[in-house]
Order: C-alpha cells, then sequence, then structure tokens
C-alpha cells in the first residue's frame, strides 16, 4: 500500500474518533456530533416567507342585515343579470382555459418541424499498463453541435396537426355549450325572483282584503247584524293572510340569492329586478317595495261603501290585480324551423362532429407510422489531443423507417377504427337526442301558451264572483263560508296564473336553450 493512501486512511479514522471525543448533549439531551457544527442552525437562519400561492380564499360580499333604500338600488335587467354571470361564472374561465391549452397542442405537434440542436464537450483520458507493453497515457479533450431537423414524414405530423385543430374546436364548442347553460339558470332564477314578486302582490293585497273584512265584521257585529262566529274567522282568516305574506317574503328573499348564487354576484350591494316582455305584471314591476306587516292598510280614500254606508271588501283590490294591463307575446316559430335553428346551432353537436374529425386524424396518423421519415443534419466538431486535433464538418440527410412494430400497429389501427365508428355512433345520438329533444320543448311550451288566456279569463271570472259575493253578504243574502270561498277561488285563481306565467318563460327558455339560441 502506497504511502498517499495509508495516510488518507489514518486520517479519516482519527477524524470519526475526535467526533466521538468531543459529542455533547445539548439541554433536549440531543448528541451533536463533530459534522452538525458546520451546519446551519435553524433558529440562527432566516425564516423564508412561503411563497403566496396563486389560489386565493374566495371573497364574498357581505351580508347586510338592513335592506338600503329603494331610490338606492341599482336596477339589473335580465340581460344586464346575464352579462354578469357570463364576466364572473369561474367555469367560463376553466372552459376557456381547455380552449387555451387544447390550442397549445396544436404548437406542440408543429414542433416536429423545428430544428433539434445538440451539443457534447468531452475529455478522454487513456491510461494502459502491463508487463510486455511499454506503460503510456493519453489526454484529449473537444466538443460537437448539430442541427438535426425532419424534413417529411409523409404525413404523420400533419395529420396530428389537424388533430389538434379539431380538438381546439371542440373545446371552444365545449365553452359556448358551458356559456348557454349560464345563461339558462340566470334566466330561470330571474323568473323565480319575478314569479315572488308576482305572488307577494297577491299576499299583500289578500292581507287588505282581511284586514277590511274583519273590520267591517267587527262593525256589523257591534251593530248586532252578524254573529260573534263571523268575527272569530275573520280574525282567522286575517292571521293566515299575514302569515302567507311572511312566507312570501320569505321566498323572495330565497329566490334572490339563487339569482345571486347562479351570476356569482361579487358585489357588496344589492339591487333590483325588472319586468321582462313576457312576465309583465302591473305590480311586480322593478321599483316593487315590499311593506311591513303593519304598514299594509287600506287606503281611507279608496274605501268603497253601499248605499247603507257598509264596506266592500272589493276596494281592497282597488281595481289594480296582477292582469290588468298584462300583455302576451307568443313566439312566433314553428316546429320544423326550431328543430333545424338546434341542428344548426347547438355547440355540443357541433363538438361531436369535431371529435370525429379527430378520429379520422388519429386514425390516419397510425397508419402513416408505415412510412420512413427523411431528416437532415449538420454537425461539426473540435477534438484535440497531446499531439494532435481535428475539426470535422459533416452535412447530410437520411430516411429510414427507424423502430416499428407491425404487429401493435396492425393492432392499433383496429382500435383507431373502433374509436371513429365510436365517434360517429355518439355524433348520430347526440343529433337524435336533440331532434326529439326540441320537439318535446316545442310542444310544452306551446301547450302552456295556450293555457295562459285561458288562465287570464278565469282569473277575471272569479273576481266578478267575488265582487258579487261581497255584494250579497253586506246585504245578508248569503253567509261568511260563501264570501270566503269566493275569496280563496280569486286567490288561487291568481297564484295559479302566475305559476303558469313562470311555467311558460321557463318552457320558452328550455325550447331556446335546446335551440342553442342565446
Amino acid at each position: 500500500m502506497g504511502i498517499k493512501k495509508r495516510s488518507l486512511i489514518i486520517f479519516f479514522v482519527g477524524l470519526l474518533l475526535f467526533q466521538n471525543a468531543i459529542a455533547i448533549e445539548d439541554e433536549d439531551n440531543s448528541k451533536k456530533s463533530f459534522f452538525d457544527f458546520f451546519k446551519k442552525n435553524p433558529a440562527q437562519t432566516k425564516i423564508k416567507t412561503k411563497k403566496k400561492s396563486k389560489v386565493e380564499d374566495i371573497k364574498l360580499p357581505q351580508i347586510h342585515l338592513k335592506r338600503q333604500p329603494l331610490n338606492q338600488l341599482n336596477v339589473m335587467t335580465i340581460d344586464d343579470c346575464v352579462d354578469y354571470a357570463i364576466e364572473h361564472n369561474p367555469n367560463l374561465s376553466v372552459s376557456k382555459n381547455r380552449v387555451e391549452a387544447a390550442r397549445s397542442t396544436i404548437g406542440i405537434n408543429r414542433a416536429n418541424y423545428a430544428p433539434r440542436l445538440t451539443a457534447r464537450v468531452n475529455y478522454n483520458h487513456n491510461t494502459n499498463h502491463g508487463t510486455r507493453i511499454i506503460n503510456s497515457h493519453e489526454n484529449s479533450a473537444g466538443f460537437n453541435v448539430g442541427i438535426s431537423e425532419m424534413i417529411w414524414d409523409f404525413g404523420r405530423t400533419t395529420a396530428r396537426i389537424n388533430m389538434a385543430k379539431y380538438d381546439v374546436e371542440s373545446a371552444q364548442y365545449d365553452h359556448d355549450f358551458e356559456i348557454l347553460n349560464v345563461i339558462y339558470d340566470v334566466k330561470i332564477n330571474y323568473y323565480k325572483v319575478l314569479s315572488a314578486l308576482a305572488n307577494l302582490d297577491i299576499f299583500e293585497q289578500n292581507v287588505r282584503i282581511n284586514k277590511l273584512n274583519y273590520d267591517r265584521t267587527k262593525a256589523m257585529f257591534d251593530e248586532g247584524l252578524k254573529s260573534k262566529i263571523d268575527v272569530v274567522n275573520a280574525q282567522v282568516n286575517l292571521t293566515d293572510s299575514k302569515i302567507q305574506l311572511v312566507e312570501g317574503q320569505n321566498n323572495l328573499e330565497t329566490a334572490l340569492i339563487a339569482l345571486k348564487n347562479s351570476m356569482y354576484f361579487e358585489e357588496d350591494t344589492d339591487f333590483i329586478v325588472k319586468n321582462t316582455e313576457n312576465f309583465s305584471f302591473l305590480k311586480a314591476d322593478y321599483k316593487k317595495k315590499v311593506e311591513s306587516l303593519t304598514t299594509i292598510k287600506p287606503s281611507e280614500s279608496d274605501i268603497k261603501k253601499t248605499q247603507d254606508g257598509l264596506i266592500m271588501l272589493t276596494s281592497g283590490i282597488e281595481h289594480k290585480d296582477i292582469i290588468q294591463n298584462f300583455e302576451f307575446k307568443p313566439l312566433v316559430l314553428t316546429k320544423q324551423e326550431a328543430v333545424d335553428e338546434a341542428l344548426s346551432l347547438r355547440p355540443d353537436l357541433k363538438s361531436n362532429e369535431m371529435l370525429t374529425l379527430v378520429q379520422e386524424e388519429a386514425l390516419r396518423a397510425i397508419k402513416k407510422q408505415y412510412m420512413p421519415e427523411i431528416t437532415g443534419d449538420l454537425t461539426w466538431g473540435y477534438t484535440k489531443n497531446e499531439e494532435t486535433y481535428s475539426s470535422p464538418l459533416q452535412v447530410g440527410a437520411s430516411m429510414g423507417l427507424g423502430s416499428i412494430n407491425p404487429y401493435r400497429i396492425k393492432y392499433e389501427i383496429k382500435e383507431g377504427e373502433n374509436y371513429l365508428d365510436i365517434a360517429y355512433h355518439n355524433y348520430n345520438i347526440a343529433k337524435a337526442d336533440i331532434f326529439w329533444e326540441v320537439q318535446s320543448n316545442y310542444v310544452n311550451m306551446r301547450q302552456l301558451e295556450r293555457k295562459i288566456p285561458l288562465m287570464n279569463t278565469k282569473v277575471k271570472a272569479t273576481l266578478e264572483n267575488f265582487e258579487l259575493a261581497d255584494g250579497r253578504y253586506s246585504v245578508g243574502l248569503n253567509n261568511y263560508v260563501e264570501l270566503q270561498d269566493a275569496l280563496a277561488n280569486y286567490n288561487n285563481s291568481q297564484l295559479n296564473f302566475v305559476e303558469a306565467v313562470f311555467n311558460y318563460n321557463v318552457a320558452r327558455e328550455t325550447l331556446l336553450k335546446s335551440m342553442g339560441v342565446r
């Protein structure tokens, strides 16, 4: 063993012994070795701040316990709510990022035509020892650089680029379909708010009527014209109408929350809605003010009285019920036009069509694996040893098949053909589903469309019946039960009419969505 090797062994053995000799214990009775003295003390090192993630906490608006004054609230139409939702809905950002990610795939495949650079630096030391040869050694150093570029692969890369392009179009159509869903959700929730407002008008009116009825019945009881049971029933009905009003106010608040949720509303202010073309009830307007229970009282100037001075309940209606000036504009569209429009506009159908083109190009790329690849190469290098040097420059082109497995490619082609058939079937299935979906939605909309005028007529008839029952009760020609039945029929007909208008608007939006119309 050489002197140098023995010295190194002695040094490392001594180092290990020295480490064990100076081992100490700290306050926690944990050992510190010799090598620990060369390590940084975590307590003395500067604490690095954690890098802030791009993922931030969701910022939600504050909850206002006190509602803002009506004249300070912003007015948002149904189109305003849709535009806000499209701008703030994070799901649309996700689908848009999918489009951009798919678009990057085009560049990735085009990169096959870009030149590939290589560079290498090398150093070699050769030593030769032996008993019958002269001991020798040789040092050499050098480097080389090169450029290699694929010139043509007989359409294999072109097929992959086309695949990426069709995939981008499919992702874009998926994004458009996501927008269609967002618009639909916002509009439905908007109509729910309008429906809650219209119902609230009916509930408020009912409270006014029952308040008048209680006051009138009590006055008639004091005069000995009505029995005590009529007064009790009038009080019960007044209480029930107030409870119904409270439930209506809760439904309105819930509908507003659902609308803001579908919009991803981030503002710290409230807003008020406005009637639409086919949801234009007179009082359920954007200036609707939810009154408290204590302020719902009939105006003395509007109270009607009979010749005997008795109060008429119909004065609580004020001849301004919800159907006054109600306008209805049916959708002018035939069933065939709706189907044709859907087959030409539906984004999800177009996405399926693009996926069939993707599979066609994928199968084409698989079949091109049998084709050779033509490449061009340019390399230059420099090598120097102890006595000589060399600097070669090489330019050339080559064509070859590379490493192919015909048996594997055979089954890859079969797999590609099956996936292409699946894509064709999916496209035809989607087309057939849209065909029948649009027809079903169209029939449903038309049925509700025919129902609305009939419901309107029923509201007018029940109002007239209530007015007659009110007059007969005032002069003692019928009993309290008949009066309340007439009032209940009138209120129910109004609520059913509001529901029919809501259902029609939902059916109309459902048809437009199935047609791909925003």
